[in-house]
């Protein structure tokens, strides 16, 4: 008989920025996460148009002081230049696999 395969979910909270293409500013955006200790998870970029690009950055809720150190990255991130939007994700569950584990009869 096999088991199947177990997951471990861990909760995420997930933010989005519409901005224009310009690396400089992507990577401003992504140590406004380093300045503040939050350990960034996953971030995913891609064109929107010829001069737009969406950034999708992903955090661990680690603690209730996170949430709160997130808005905070938001909010700045929002005033820089070439920022057009920046918003906020509700907390989405993202499934980990674990290895499988065997029973033999």
């Amino acid at each position: 008989m096999n088991l199947h395969d177990a997951t471990v979910l861990h909760p995420v909270l997930e933010q989005v920025f519409l901005i224009e293409r310009d690396t400089g500013l992507l990577c401003r955006i992504l140590g406004l996460y380093a300045s503040r200790g939050i350990d960034v998870q996953r971030a995913d970029y891609a064109y929107a148009s010829l001069d737009v690009m969406t950034l999708k950055v992903a955090v661990a809720r680690a603690d209730p002081g996170t949430a709160e150190a997130l808005r905070v990255v938001v909010a700045k991130a929002a005033t820089l230049v070439g920022v057009m939007a920046a918003a906020e994700h509700p907390p989405a569950v993202q499934p980990v696999a674990q290895p499988r584990a065997r029973v033999r009869a």
